[in-house]
């Protein structure tokens, strides 16, 4: 008899599983040995661990981070604040105040009006109506400037006026300062006369302003020129038309400037005329190119008696000439 087979009855057309040689299971396609497994949930397991804790970590020391920004912002703004109070009352007190380019007036008269004292607080003096202050009531002042000298100082600054002509009109005569302000009432030998210039008004302290327009400036800007080109000697601007100037100079000299362009070359030709004209002379200089001379006191004289017209008319003729200078 043949042998009984106790094993399950494999299905038809199911191959027989191929037994391993050595009688172990064969593993499974892709899979892990059991160590290599508990490796791996050890490793996954440490990894979790350092990256809930580096998490955790992190939101504390933002948390701290946060924290000190607020402290550093209360602490400015306590500092602002303490700052605030103490500069408006115990720190920038004026303790000394210190005036230069005085002479005429002493220190105590330019404080006077200035409403500047020791103790004041720098943050509120408000230097540009002390200025104005002291301008209004020192006639003699050209210019001033009152600054702050940090921590605990004022400093005054000032240009004393001084008389450079003056302005005669209706039996009034000022003397104006370079700066155009009227310092005081009243002539004065050896300066500059001014008339014909129509003055709004001359009270000491003003500024010399005129009615008509285009001569407020006109004292200043010839006697500048002059000065510049070396015209001395100045004794009289007559800018009754404004168009037709003329400087008295020197020894009975006047100097025939028509209007105020092309003065710089009017003066400089004028200043080179003067070197050769001494007095009693006339000099045009309306034409800077073409100047001409007329000799006050030849054209001034007579014709002798019995001479006929034309000989008159050629003596006349003989007063004015165009020398080459």
């Amino acid at each position: 008899m043949g042998s009984k087979n106790t094993g399950a009855r494999r299905p038809a057309g199911v191959p027989a599983k191929k037994q391993p040689q050595n009688g172990r299971r064969p593993q499974q396609s892709g899979g892990r040995s059991q160590p290599a497994r508990a490796q791996q949930r050890r490793t996954d397991r440490a990894i979790n661990q350092a990256t809930v804790h580096r998490s955790v970590k992190g939101r504390k020391r933002g948390s701290r981070g946060g924290n000190y920004i607020m402290y550093y912002i209360f602490a400015a703004i306590i500092i602002v604040i303490v700052l605030a109070v103490l500069s408006n009352t115990v720190l920038f007190n004026c303790n000394s105040i210190e005036v230069e380019g005085n002479s005429r007036y002493t220190v105590e008269q330019i404080l006077a009006p200035s409403g500047l004292e020791v103790g004041q607080n720098l943050l509120h003096i408000n230097t540009a109506q002390a200025e104005k202050r002291i301008s209004a009531a020192l006639n003699y002042i050209d210019m001033v400037e009152v600054s702050k000298v940090f921590p605990t100082k004022i400093k005054i600054t000032v240009k004393e006026a001084e008389k450079w002509f003056l302005v005669s009109q209706d039996g009034v005569t000022a003397a104006v300062s370079r700066m155009g302000r009227i310092v005081e009432l009243g002539s004065e030998s050896g300066l500059p006369t001014v008339v014909g210039y129509e003055a709004e008004e001359l009270i000491p302290g003003a500024v010399l302003t005129s009615t008509e327009s285009g001569k407020t400036s006109l004292p200043l800007q010839l006697l500048e020129k002059a000065e510049s080109c070396g015209i001395t000697g100045i004794t009289l601007i007559d800018l009754t038309d404004r168009f037709d100037i003329s400087i008295e100079c020197g020894d009975n000299i006047t100097l025939e400037i028509g209007g105020v362009a092309d003065i710089d070359s009017k003066l400089a030709v004028g200043a080179e005329v003067l070197k050769y004209e001494n007095a009693n002379v006339t000099i045009n200089l309306k034409n800077p190119n073409k100047p001409s001379a007329r000799d006050k006191v030849a054209s001034s004289v007579l014709p002798v008696l019995g001479e006929s017209a034309e000989s008159t008319a050629e003596a006349a003729d003989t007063g004015e000439s165009q020398p080459e200078y």
